[in-house]
């Protein structure tokens, strides 16, 4: 799955030239958890693109409270067009969460260990992400999003049987389209190439939410 990921970088470069929109620096954080807040890029209604921090665990629309009862920080391509929670998001509430990286665990020895996932080339990656809005009966608005996962391609399934669905820059503007037809979009569930990133064990302190440096991402040897 995904339960934890890092944003390194204060922008990301790749998207903005993709989008061809400048989107405000953000402050590194490297080690984000389900239910903080999180930066995804969407298409507004008047076409262009726009970068607004989300709760990550999607809340529906026609949900009555926003606490829910099951877990909504990723969603199975498998299922996402069937549960209700993801199936009007999948269609025309799409976006992207700009990550540098994301941690997975393996047992050795009898212990987890975390893994540490980035871009071969540094220059960050594009999950591909759902969103939603929820208005509380006293007029408070909820902006919230999950990530997708799938099946784990060659390199993270050495670590774990899951992955986030990753983006290739060519998918970036059908995937945020509203309108695109979902048969473009369905094309676009494909497991990232394993040669365009890697991999390295890392501190086990990631594994308490309340740690934020830099050094949770580095190699441990």
């Amino acid at each position: 799955m995904c339960g934890r990921f890092a944003v390194a970088q204060t922008r990301f470069e790749l998207i903005e030239e993709i989008l061809a929109t400048e989107f405000p620096e953000r402050t590194p954080r490297y080690n984000i958890a389900p239910t903080q807040t999180v930066a995804a890029i969407r298409q507004s209604e008047h076409g262009d693109y726009v970068m607004e921090d989300c709760r990550w665990g999607l809340v529906p629309f026609w949900a009555k409270e926003s606490k829910l009862p099951y877990s909504t920080f990723n969603a199975r391509l498998e299922t996402v067009e069937t549960k209700p929670v993801f199936r009007a998001p999948f269609k025309t509430r799409r976006c992207l969460i700009p990550a540098s990286g994301w941690y997975e665990w393996r047992t050795e020895a009898g212990k987890k260990i975390p893994y540490y996932f980035t871009s071969a080339g540094d220059e960050g990656l594009a999950l591909a992400g759902l969103w939603d809005m929820w208005h509380a009966p006293d007029g408070f608005t909820l902006r919230s999003c999950t990530i997708l996962v799938g099946p784990a391609n060659e390199l993270v399934s050495t670590v774990h049987d899951r992955m986030p669905l990753i983006l290739p820059d060519s998918a970036y503007r059908t995937w945020l389209d509203p309108a695109a037809p979902l048969d473009a979009i369905r094309a676009l569930l494909q497991p990232f190439d394993s040669e365009q990133l890697r991999t390295w064990p890392v501190t086990p302190a990631v594994n308490q939410a309340r740690n934020n440096y830099r050094e949770l991402i580095a190699p441990v040897v």
